[in-house]
């Protein structure tokens, strides 16, 4: 089963994030866009699963969680990857200023080599994809959107725990069901 770790966006903030996709909406750009419920920060793409790797991940990440404290999350800015000229990807923008979710991210990286996990060959960007960009189509105007949306704050939140998560692509998009819940420091588990 295809499956990822992620950090989850309160509600509210979802509602942020649309109000700004509805923007970019209207620059008709060809972007597949991401359903604000489904929206994540997605830590870890783990890809294929087989069942019985799913308990060794289920023991790495509570043991991981356990030592991670709350980590205070901004959602600021919009952008791209990779760049303006070719933009694939658009995303609201993740800032943490005390390097945990940096820190989290690392070590679930190298735990999860030992049990046969690739580690990320790039650098983490945290974000939030808004959408992907399917064409060329518009892409001027969603430039010019971006430019008055690069500084803009959505909100400030507290993670208090990692997820993880299968999912499951549909011709209607990615459909997403929780597997596991590892809270931080002390909160409880929740499966």
């Amino acid at each position: 089963m295809r499956s990822f770790i992620s950090i989850d966006i309160p509600d509210e903030l979802k509602k942020e994030v649309k109000a700004l996709q509805e923007l970019f909406r209207k620059c008709d750009a060809d972007v597949r866009w991401t359903r604000p419920e489904a929206m994540h920060l997605t830590l870890k793409f783990l890809g294929n699963v087989e069942e019985k790797q799913v308990e060794e991940i289920k023991t790495i990440l509570k043991e991981i969680a356990l030592q991670t404290p709350l980590i205070n999350i901004k959602l600021n800015g919009a952008g791209v990857f990779p760049n303006q000229k070719a933009p694939r990807v658009l995303w609201v923008g993740i800032i943490e200023k005390d390097g945990i979710l940096d820190n989290l991210q690392k070590r679930m990286d190298a735990e999860l080599l030992k049990i046969g996990f690739e580690k990320e060959k790039r650098d983490f960007k945290p974000h939030l994809t808004l959408g992907r960009i399917r064409s060329q189509k518009g892409k001027e105007r969603l430039v010019k959107l971006l430019e008055d949306a690069k500084d803009k704050e959505f909100g400030v939140f507290t993670a208090t725990d990692i997820k993880l998560m299968k999912s499951e692509l549909r011709p209607e998009g990615s459909v997403y069901t929780e597997l596991a819940r590892f809270g931080f420091k002390r909160t409880e588990e929740k499966m």
